[in-house]
């Protein structure tokens, strides 16, 4: 105990004789540190917040069948939402905003091919602009850039290409079957034209066989028509693939770096040391 105790006071008496060489160390520490900070770029912060719709929503049914219209949820379910994070991890939509924003001048890369300098341009996108999934089933879009008001641009444009690409998906979908079922009333009224024109050639039991399948191609051909009519208006009308909870904007101050985390840490880390520092040249003059 008493040596425990002479070793303490000792240590303390040591640091008390010393205390000018870890203060000038600390305040060098800090001094170094200050400059650094304000010497590196500042970094800008803009983020989105999303949250997955149903894509039920985008069912024809539920705008003409007022039975199932309130069985839909407007909000969609995690697989939904995972879907939207792997449409925006694509390569391509990286590549897009590299080329749209011309982040290869902003990154500063040259001497390599277009190719090559598109995809590193991409790869260091990835480092600043980032998605994350949150524990409210939520999508974060965030995006670092020295510029403020790229960032906030970046991030937004990035939400626009999901929704586009989203919408893409359905409405073509949609446009396919609205061609299938014209093509199919297109056969079915040249059917019946040329059944129409054999039957005032023919009498009897033909005739009455006749005129009932034109009544049958009659019927088909007008429910044809209300489908892709139907097909027609939900590819018209465009429902959200996600509902934007928050807009990116440009940040009011740089975020990064953290200064006066920074400077703090710095204040500590040269104390400590300073002071482990004092001990061992102090150790070593006993030895």
């Amino acid at each position: 105990m008493s040596n425990d105790s002479f070793n303490l006071l000792d240590t303390v008496a040591v640091l008390q004789k010393r205390w000018k060489t870890i203060l000038w160390f600390v305040v060098a520490t800090v001094a170094a540190a200050t400059i650094a900070v304000f010497i590196v770029p500042q970094y800008y912060k803009s983020s989105s917040l999303l949250v997955s719709a149903n894509p039920a929503l985008a069912d024809k049914a539920r705008m003409f069948n007022n039975q199932i219209q309130g069985l839909y949820s407007y909000f969609g379910s995690g697989d939904d939402l995972d879907r939207i994070n792997g449409v925006a991890d694509m390569d391509t939509t990286y590549k897009q905003l590299v080329d749209e924003f011309s982040l290869i001048d902003y990154y500063q890369l040259k001497d390599d091919s277009l190719a090559l300098l598109r995809r590193n341009a991409a790869l260091h996108l990835r480092k600043d602009l980032t998605i994350q999934k949150t524990e409210q089933a939520q999508l974060k879009i965030i995006c670092w850039t020295k510029d403020k008001e790229l960032s906030a641009k970046l991030v937004n444009r990035m939400v626009a290409i999901i929704q586009e690409t989203e919408t893409a998906i359905w409405q073509k979908n949609y446009q396919q079957s609205l061609e299938q079922l014209n093509n199919a009333v297109a056969n079915m009224e040249q059917q019946y034209q040329v059944l129409s024109d054999s039957i005032s050639k023919i009498s009897g039991a033909k005739y009455a066989l006749g005129t009932a399948k034109l009544e049958i191609l009659l019927e088909q051909i007008k429910q044809y028509r209300k489908t892709a009519d139907e097909f027609a208006l939900a590819a018209a009308t465009r429902p959200a693939a996600f509902y934007i909870m928050e807009t990116a904007v440009p940040a009011a101050k740089a975020e990064r770096p953290d200064k006066s985390g920074i400077i703090l840490a710095s204040m500590i880390v040269g104390f400590v040391f300073s002071c482990l520092l004092v001990l061992l040249s102090d150790r070593k003059i006993r030895a």
